[in-house]
Formats: structure tokens, sequence, C-alpha cells
């Protein structure tokens, strides 16, 4: 069979950092205990994201909640078992036609693969009720609900029927989900009424528990011999920004108040030396000070502390205790290394009526506004000063790989990185790799070069080098970012690349051109080309949606086939440096259904070249065709300038006074 880019193994890697338990999303993208259905529980705008891994069911699916009241779900499931494997794809919906009341229950419908043939199609009608802790359901399904595997439904030669829902066998079942107590720790039980390889009944259970803000891992168990692990990535980005007061740091605060302007005033060399003082004991480093006339203007940044939001306020409490009287600005500018890329700019007075409030981190908000760093500023006390260096590191890789594992197993890749920084603008970087989980078996080369089709052409069980270029980066303008970068940029391709990047600090989205021109790698050794080249040309806008890192990432142009190509991705940046991510693209010549793929980027210091937070990756699905595919490693610079959206710092305000 042809599997697609829908299945799951990233969870086998998460079960073994985390406690394994079990999610409210399930089989079709619509609520569920485990596999049985269950009333909507979120509100409108949820959005969620889940991975499905067993040993004989893999899947993706997208849960979307446009009302309270209403659920779509999208799912991209693979089966295995002793009736052989199949694949398809599942477009449900979940109606909660009454509203569960004081005394009476609630009342759900749903339709899970909506004019569907495949096995996972199914339609289900329950009462629900909410108990204190535990919330229940017992109702009646048809299709998957009551057989294990449910044949002819749904589409008929190509035509959409409807006459097969809600009928033929139906079966009952029932599920209870008990909110422990335990924060983020959720238990389900549930049974059903299919026979399976060990029982007439099914009964089963599971565990969950968030390991972070809308990150939910889950084990769950059956008495038919199945047991499997979920990841499930949940959102809103119509929740609200503001958050109280979350309690002060170990600067208080102190006002500026008419009485300490009648005292002696510190000078410029002292503010500076107790900053520096004060800073460090918070791991924040200064590297650029001035102090003119109302305005205090410091670059500030923090190893350690991914929210610049609680470094920009750390840095102002401090500012307040030894600044002047007649400092009325602090300026904290913002750097990614290459760019100083904000400076945030934050009203003394509207601090001072801040401190202490309810609603504190809200009214700091309002005293803060954005501006694009100018290419040039006069020179401070202090200006940082680069040295050449030379760093190291290792990042491991994991994925399930839709081109050289038929059966959706874990490949696992550890690359060995270097770089040499010339300045921060400028640096060559290398990088070795090694497969060492689930090699591939090689092929004969294609008569002509592929885009991505001929990965296993490549030689297996070797250490290849995956990249070695050089990359520089620079502001044509306040607002304008570009970088070019030459070499082997990943193992596939080397060339040229050209970049030019639009954002203003005060939007919340930004525009971006790439323009590559590559040759594809020779399929024997780390060096040499075959005779095959391409062009790109893609534009990309990038978008802040909602609160809580939560982004939209719009592609289009000329991809690596020759072919326009559209691509979506939709995730979210933690504001402790994970990102999480599912994409889909589509091609004009691409007759199959939509390549989908995830991402999950895990910071762990030791992997980092530059020294401090870098990422262990793991993917699902991705580029795995020829179509609507586009070079990687060439270093696009929305990757380092995302921390600097005026909105990922907006979502960490409820940290300005920690």
């Amino acid at each position: 069979m042809r599997h697609k880019p829908y299945g799951i193994a990233l969870t086998i890697i998460l079960s073994s950092l985390f406690v394994t338990n079990a999610a409210a999303e399930g089989i079709g993208g619509l609520s569920q205990a485990i596999d049985t259905p269950r009333a909507a529980s979120g509100i409108a705008d949820d959005f969620a994201i889940l991975f499905d891994f067993r040993e004989d069911y893999r899947a993706l699916s997208l849960g979307l909640q446009p009302s309270d009241w209403f659920e779509i779900g999208i799912s991209f499931p693979t089966y295995d078992d002793d009736t052989g494997s199949s694949s398809g794809n599942e477009l449900s919906f979940g109606v909660r036609l009454l509203k569960e009341g004081t005394y009476t229950p609630g009342l759900t419908v749903g339709i899970v693969g909506f004019g569907s043939d495949d096995r996972g199609s199914g339609e289900y009608v329950l009462a629900s009720k909410t108990f204190g802790a535990f919330a229940a359901s017992v109702g009646m399904g048809w299709g998957r609900y009551a057989l294990a595997v449910p044949e002819n439904r749904g589409t008929d030669d190509g035509t959409i029927r409807t006459d097969h829902l809600f009928e033929g066998d139906a079966a009952p079942f029932a599920n209870i989900v008990w909110d422990t107590g335990v924060a983020g720790l959720v238990a389900a039980a549930e049974y059903s009424d299919i026979a399976g390889a060990e029982a007439d009944e099914t009964f089963a259970a599971s565990l969950s528990y968030e390991v972070l803000d809308g990150l939910t891992v889950t084990g769950l168990v059956n008495n038919q011999g199945n047991a499997g692990l979920r990841l499930q990535f949940a959102a809103n980005p119509a929740q609200s920004l503001a958050q109280e007061n979350m309690g002060r740091g170990p600067h208080p605060y102190v006002p500026n108040t008419p009485v300490r302007a009648s005292r002696p005033q510190p000078t410029a060399a002292q503010v500076l030396a107790l900053l520096n003082e004060r800073a460090e004991k918070e791991d924040i480093r200064i590297s650029r000070f001035a102090m003119e006339d109302d305005t205090i203007d410091v670059t500030a940044s923090s190893a350690k502390d991914v929210v610049f939001a609680r470094t920009a306020g750390r840095v102002a409490r401090i500012l307040s205790a030894v600044a002047p009287a007649s400092v009325t600005t602090f300026r904290v500018t913002q750097n990614t290394g290459a760019f100083d890329s904000n400076v945030v700019v934050l009203d003394r007075a509207g601090l001072d009526r801040a401190v202490g409030a309810p609603n504190a981190a809200e009214l700091a908000w309002d005293a803060t506004s954005f501006e694009a760093s100018p290419r040039s500023r006069p020179e401070g006390l202090i200006a940082d000063s680069f040295e050449p260096r030379f760093t190291y590191g290792l990042s491991p890789s994991f994925k399930a790989d839709f081109i050289t594992s038929d059966t959706l197993e874990l490949t696992g890749t550890l690359n060995a990185n270097a770089r040499y920084s010339f300045s921060p603008q400028t640096f060559a970087a290398a990088s070795v790799g090694y497969r060492f989980l689930n090699q591939w078996t090689q092929e004969d080369p294609p008569a002509e070069p592929q885009p991505r089709s001929d990965f296993t052409s490549y030689a297996p069980d070797i250490a290849f080098l995956q990249s070695l270029s050089v990359r520089h980066r620079f502001r044509i303008a306040p607002e304008l970012y570009s970088r070019v970068s030459a070499g082997l940029f990943e193992r596939a391709y080397g060339g040229v690349s050209g970049e030019v990047i639009w954002r203003d600090p005060e939007q919340n989205f930004a525009l971006g051109l790439e323009a590559t021109y590559v040759q594809k790698r020779a399929y024997e050794g780390w060096f040499g080309f075959e005779d095959a080249d391409a062009s790109t040309l893609i534009g990309s806008i990038y978008a802040n949606v909602g609160t809580n890192g939560n982004f939209v990432i719009l592609d289009a142009g000329q991809h690596l086939a020759d072919d326009f190509a559209v691509g979506m991705t939709i995730g979210r940046n933690y504001r402790n440096g994970w990102r999480i991510a599912a994409s889909t693209t589509w091609s004009e010549e691409e007759t199959a259904p939509l390549k989908f793929g995830a991402e999950i980027s895990i910071p762990l210091s030791w992997t980092s070249v530059e020294g401090g937070v870098g990422g262990t990756n793991l993917f699902v699905g991705g580029q795995s065709g020829d179509f609507g595919s586009r070079v990687s490693g060439t270093g696009l610079l929305y990757d380092e300038l995302r921390a600097s959206d005026k909105r990922r710092i907006e979502d960490g305000f409820g940290e300005f006074w920690n």
C-alpha cells in the first residue's frame, strides 16, 4: 500500500521523557474519552493537534471548535492489523444539541469520516453529565463504534452518500473522565460493545498529564491486548492577554517620587556599575549602556531566560532604584545575535502607576511602546565588542520517515555541529550526521535525479556531510533585514540563497521573500554534484494570531520541482523555548491529497553550537514528495527574528513583574 504522511511516532520519544497519560481529543479529531466519544468540553476557538500511535493504528488529527456547541475534526489515519493495511482521510463533525443543565444531561450528535468508506467512519448520539470532578457519557454508536471493521460505508464510485448514516448495526458505549485534582492529571475509563481478539466487549483505561500549558501526553490500554501513546497540543488564539501580577522579583520597583529629585543624583558611570552588579546576579548581560538627558538606553539579554518581557521587567526594576529622577524613559533593546531587533520603550511614570496594582502586568503593557532599532547609535559608556570564536555542539533529531520507512517507524539522526563566527552577522558552519535508528536499503539512482523521492539512493549507514556553508546577515533599513548564504545546505542540495524580510516591531506580521539556486548533491561521497539543478522563489507571510505564541505561516511560489505550491504552518512558540507546529502543502502538479507534517522542538542547552539554548527536533511527515518541497538549511531569517515579535513579547508580559 502507499503510505501517506499522517502517522505518528514522536510520542514514543516523549513517553521516555514524561509520564504517559490520556487526552480529550481522539480518533477523527473530535472529543473522545479514549476511543469512544464524549461531549465537547472546550470553548469557542479551541484548536488541537493530536498524534496517535498504537501497534495497529497511527494518525495525525486536527480539531477545531468554531463555537461552544460545534466541533470540526480532520484526521489522517493508517491502520495495520490482521485484516491488512489501509489509510484514509476523515472529515468529522460534532454538534451539541442540548446544553447540560443542573439536573438534565447534555445531548450531542456526531459524524466521524463523513462521506467516507474508511474503516474509521461512524456516527454517534450521546448523553453527558458532569458530577463534580467526574464527566460521564453514555450513548449509541454506528459504524466504527459498533463494528471492529465497518464495511461499505460512505463513498461509492466517487459519489458521497448519506443514506448509510445512523443505519445498520448499533452498539452502546459509555465512558467516564476524572479530573484527579492533581494539576494536569486526568484519568479515563470506557466500555464499548465491540468484540476483539481477546474478548467480546472492550474495556479501556487511560491517564493524561499536561506537561506544559497546552501540551498533553497520554498512555492508554485495553483488554484486547492493545496499548498506545497519544500526544496533544491545544491552543486558543482568542484567549485573553492580560495576566495578573504574579509577584515581584528579587529587586522591587522603586517609584520615582518628588523627594528623590531633591537628593544627590548618580552619574551615568555609577548607574552602570549598579546595573551591572545587580543584573549579573539575575543572569542578565548588559552589552550596551547610554544615559542622555531623560533617557537610559540599554541592550540586555539572558542566556537562560527566553521570556524577554521578564528580562525587560527586571532591568526596569533595577533602573527604577538607581536611575536619576530626571530619567523618564527606559529603552531596552533586544538582540537576536545578528541584529538589534527591537527597542522596548518603557514609560517610567506609567510603570510607577502600575506597580502594586491588581492588573500590574496589563498596566505595564499600556506603558510600553516599540521601535525598530536604529542601524547606528551614538556611542555609549559601554558597547559590545565581538571576538571571533569557534563553537560546537550536538543536535539529535527524530522523524517518522515516510520515504525510507514504509511502516512509519521512527528514525533518528545525530548531528555534530561546528561554527566559526567572524562577526555577529557572519559565520561558517558545518554539520556531520549519522542516522543511528532504522537505516534504509539503498536503491539505484534514478535515470534523472528527483527533488525528494530519490533520497533512498543516498548511501545509508555511514557518516555524511549534512551541511557546509557560509552565512551573512545584514540590515538594509531599520525594518528591512537580509541574508545571503552559500554552500551545501542539506544532504540533497547545495548552492546559493538570498532572502529579504520586512518586519515592523509594531505589527504582528512580517513579509519575506527567498530566492535560491541549487545543484543536486552526489549520491555517493561528501562532495560532488549530480547533473541537475533547480531554482526557487518563495514568498512568505508570518502572522502571529491570538496570544500564547500561536502563529500561522503561509508560503507560496516556485518550488524545487519547478511547480507552484502553497504551504501553511500552524503552531505555537512556548515561552520556555518549546515549539510545536503542524504543516500542509498543496502543489499544482500533485494529484494526491495534501502532504502533512508536524514538528516539535525541545530546547536542550548541550545541543547548541552557540553554547546557549539549542534544540532537539522531532518530525512527523514533512517533505516526502517531489512537489511542494523547498530547500532547507539556508537559514531563514524569521527563525531568528520571531522571538522579537511584538505579540511574542506581549504574551510574556504576565511575567514582567516576576
